[in-house]
Formats: structure tokens, C-alpha cells, sequence
């Protein structure tokens, strides 16, 4: 089967291309948020208010994700992310607001942080409905080949967007570059609302949806979970490998490059590119593995390399700045899709989403741990925090996966009729 194969599906291809202008203009988000702190925050403070920006995205995964993931078993996923994405470009052009008519002062800076939490909420409910809603589209068969092209199709124009985003800056601002971003959410709805797909009707979506249905929808995830040993170390991989690398490269990153390293902000995008190069190239390599069984093996190699990547971009100097994001980008997209293909294929479709929403926590875990890693920084320095994690996510992810290597080994193997396993029954207050 060719690895391009889910394009023959038109309402995949409506959801390929909305994915992927979106996650093109994303990276000018992330990037602008972080330089916008830089610019008006005093250099003592500079890093503990970086790192919050990544707590507060944390936060809000954290409060939301599970609620999303229940969301997403109950509810139209395709209304429901139309509606995520409506809700994500009011708050774009609202944070693009406060950066254009705001001094950077303490009342800013707490609506800044607001809106923020916000539209993190919004993208934890959205990334577990999207991702339920590909097995629907797709099927067993081709669910591998069109998770590797969704992870490609988001990577496919971010070298570009992280190239351009200091010259964007330069060029239109804080306020401009951050709204041009909400471009993508536009493009997002507009797709959507094309889509012919519709799911089967559930009765359980039927009645009001209180507060105690949606504990009763979220701990039944759990319990499925906490059922499932595969899953439930595929999950544990991913956080370990995260909740270390993740705040820094990612969060701090930015910093990183344009204070240890040295780098002005007008030239970061030659340096931040190579992640996105990184990751395209090995999405691009996983839609060749798609019939590949053992992907808790790919799922281990991924997140090696990721921890190799870092050790290699802890070093401050632009060579090893570029090779370091180069082989984090690569890793982090091997990992992230293996993981997210064995899920997929064993968790059946009524409890998808929020196995998923759990399976997400790994990035609401690892952005709540930026603010007390800028805190170690603030006091101490970039230069021995980078330095000291690389080390620490390596021996954990190692630890993992050798101790796990035979369940992790065979990962995958069989689960294309993982419709046998059990599945958990609505309870009656459903």
C-alpha cells in the first residue's frame, strides 16, 4: 500500500490541508509570544516569565485535555472542532490586540497570560477530537500511512514559517506577525465546513451533558486505560521523553538560541529551521513504515533519538544548535507518530478520545514544568540547566525502554484486529 494512499479520501485531504496551513503559520505564534516577553520584560525576569508562558499552555492542557477528550466520544468532532477554531481566532486577534495597544505592564501581562490559558483550552479540546476523528475517516488500513502524512503535513511549510518569523517580526511586529497566525484557524474552519463526513449517530450523545456525565465519561477512560498495560507504558514513554526535553528545547529554546547561543532575533529562523526539516523528513520517513508492526520498537527509537538531540543542542554553539534541532525534530515526529498509531489501532472508537486526551497529557505535563525549570535557570544559568536535563531525559527514556523493551518490542504486533479487545460499556448515568 502507497504511504499516499488516505489522499485518495476527500474529506482526509479537507482535513490534510486545513492541518496543514494551520500548523505552517503556528511556529510565528509560539515565537512571537516568547520574543514579545523578552522585549518587555526586565533581563533579572526574562527566562521565569518565558517558562510561564509554557506553565500556563500546561495549565490549560491540564484543565481542559480530559474534558476535551469526553468531548470528543459524545459530541459531532467535526462541529466541535469548527467550534474550537472559531473560539481560537477570537482569541488570537484579542492577544494581537493587548501586544499592539499594550506597554508590556502588569495589567497587560496578566491579560496576555489570560488569553493565553484560554487558547490553550481550546487546543486541548481540539487535538484529541481531531485525532479521534481520523480512524473514522480512514479506517484500520490506512490509519498508519494518514497519521505519518498529518505529522508531515504539519511539518511541511514550519521550516519555512520558522525561517520567517524573526523577518516577520522585523517587518510587521509583535501584533501583526501574532494575527497573521490566525490565518490558519480561518483556513481550519473553512475546510471543515466542506467535509461531507458525518459520524454515526450514538445514542449516549442524546440528553443534557452536565458536569457529573462528563466525570463519569472521563473516568471510564481511565479505567480503560489503567487496563491496558500497552497503552499505558506507550503514555509513559512519551512523558518521560517530554517532561525533561520538551520545556526546554521547546519553550526555552528561543532563549536559548538567542542568549547562550548567541543569535539575534532577526537571524533565529536560520537557526530554528532544522527542527522543522528534522521532523518533516522523518514524517516523511514513517509513511514508508506504515505496515511496519512493531511500532512500540519505532516508538523506543524515536525517543532515543529525541534525548540524543538534546544532548547535542546543549552545547552552545550554532553547528551543534542546527545538528541538535535537526535530530530533535526528527525524533520527536518518529516517536509522536508511532505512539499515536499504536493507540489509535487498539483503542476502540467509543473511548478513543479520551484515551487520547490522556495520551496528551506527556505535552500538558511537559509545558507545566517549564516555570520551575526557569526558575533553576533564572538562578543558576541556561548553561548548566540545558546541559544537566539532556543528560537526565536520556538515562530516563533508556531506563524505560529497556526495561520495557519486550512489551515495547512487540507493540503493535496483532493490532489491526484490536476490535477484539474488551470495550468498556456506557454506565447507566450515561
Amino acid at each position: 500500500m502507497s504511504g499516499l494512499a488516505p489522499l485518495r479520501v476527500r474529506d482526509y485531504r479537507l482535513l490534510l490541508f486545513g492541518l496543514v496551513v494551520s500548523s505552517s503559520l503556528m511556529p510565528l505564534q509560539f515565537v512571537t509570544q516568547i520574543f514579545w516577553i523578552q522585549e518587555n520584560v526586565s533581563a533579572d525576569s526574562v527566562i521565569i516569565f518565558v517558562g510561564l508562558i509554557g506553565s500556563i499552555r500546561g495549565v490549560g492542557a491540564l484543565t481542559f485535555g480530559l474534558y476535551g477528550g469526553a468531548l470528543a466520544d459524545r459530541f459531532d468532532r467535526r462541529r466541535l472542532l469548527m467550534c474550537t477554531q472559531s473560539a481560537g481566532i477570537v482569541l488570537n486577534l484579542s492577544v494581537a490586540s493587548v501586544m499592539w495597544l499594550s506597554d508590556g505592564g502588569a495589567g497587560a501581562l496578566a491579560l496576555f497570560f489570560g488569553l493565553t490559558l484560554l487558547a490553550a483550552g481550546t487546543a486541548a479540546i481540539d487535538l484529541p477530537t481531531r485525532q479521534a476523528m481520523v480512524p473514522e475517516i480512514l479506517g484500520p488500513r490506512l490509519l498508519p500511512a494518514g497519521i505519518s502524512l498529518n505529522t508531515a503535513g504539519a511539518q511541511l511549510a514550519m521550516p519555512v514559517s520558522l525561517f520567517a518569523s524573526g523577518l516577520l517580526i522585523d517587518a510587521l511586529g509583535f501584533a501583526g506577525t501574532f494575527a497573521l497566525s490566525g490565518l490558519g484557524l480561518a483556513c481550519e474552519v473553512a475546510m471543515l465546513s466542506l467535509m461531507r463526513f458525518r459520524p454515526e449517530p450514538r445514542s449516549a450523545r442524546s440528553g443534557r451533558y452536565g458536569f457529573r456525565k462528563t466525570f463519569v465519561d472521563v473516568r471510564e477512560g481511565i479505567r480503560y486505560t489503567r487496563a491496558n498495560p500497552t497503552v499505558q507504558w506507550v503514555i509513559l514513554l512519551m512523558v518521560a521523553m517530554m517532561a525533561l526535553g520538551f520545556p526546554a528545547v521547546a519553550n526555552l529554546g528561543p532563549t536559548w538560541i538567542t542568549t547562550a547561543v548567541g543569535v539575534s532575533f532577526r537571524h533565529f529562523g536560520f537557526v530554528a529551521v532544522t527542527w522543522g526539516i528534522g521532523a518533516f523528513l522523518g514524517s516523511i520517513a514513517m509513511t514508508r513504515f506504515g505496515g511496519f508492526e512493531r511500532k512500540g520498537l519505532l516508538l523506543s527509537i524515536g525517543a532515543v533519538a529525541f534525548a540524543a538531540g538534546f544532548i547535542v543542542f546543549a552545547i552552545p554553539t550554532v553547528p551543534t544548535a542546527v545538528a541538535g534541532n535537526l535530530v530533535l525534530g526528527a525524533g520527536l515526529a518518529t516517536a509522536q507518530i508511532s505512539a499515536t498509531t499504536l493507540i489509535q489501532l487498539i483503542v476502540p472508537n467509543e473511548v478513543r478520545g479520551r484515551v487520547m486526551s490522556l495520551f496528551q497529557m506527556n505535552m500538558a505535563v511537559a509545558q507545566l514544568l517549564t516555570l520551575p525549570l526557569a526558575l533553576v535557570a533564572q538562578a543558576t544559568s541556561l548553561e548548566v540547566v540545558f546541559p544537566s536535563l539532556a543528560l537526565a531525559d536520556m538515562l530516563l527514556v533508556l531506563a524505560i525502554a529497556v526495561r520495557q523493551r519486550r512489551r515495547l518490542g512487540a507493540a503493535g504486533r496483532g493490532a489491526r484486529t484490536a476490535g477484539a479487545e474488551p470495550v468498556l460499556q456506557p454506565s447507566a448515568s450515561s
